[in-house]
């Protein structure tokens, strides 16, 4: 199966937490990253389909408007903490990961192709990936 993947970067800030624990139990669980805190984040989205007309899966264009309007607008220099999908549950790379993967999965314009893959990088070593 043939697949593009597209990168985007953006800043964001957040501090691990959960709501249910006093300070000192979430310093013990998070360690330094319970304090308020900030990371340039690479996202990377993978699709996959049959090539059209044009000779694309889908036009890199495309995949990057949606891609920035769904997620990276909302997300790029935002308290991640105060965003309605994370006001209930820790702001970790893997929630992260999961949520951005439902909402693009979710997306008209993929219709006839594939998400297959979303890898979002925390730090240029540490990331989390969803896939198809």
């Amino acid at each position: 199966m043939l697949s593009i993947t597209k990168e985007f970067r953006f800043d964001a800030a957040h501090r691990l937490c959960r709501h249910d624990f006093s300070e000192e139990e979430n310093k013990a669980l998070y360690g330094k990253c319970s304090a308020f805190h900030g990371h340039t984040y690479t996202l990377q989205v993978t699709v996959s389909g049959p090539l059209d007309a044009s000779g694309m899966i889908v036009n890199f264009t495309e995949l990057k408007r949606l891609v920035k309007e769904r997620i990276v607008d909302r997300y790029d220099h935002a308290n991640l903490n105060e965003l309605a999908e994370y006001l209930n549950i820790p702001v970790t790379a893997e929630n992260m990961v999961l949520y951005i993967f439902k909402i693009l999965s979710s997306a008209s314009e993929f219709d006839g192709l594939t998400l297959k893959e979303v890898r979002l990088y925390e730090t240029p070593d540490s990331w989390a990936t969803v896939t198809a």
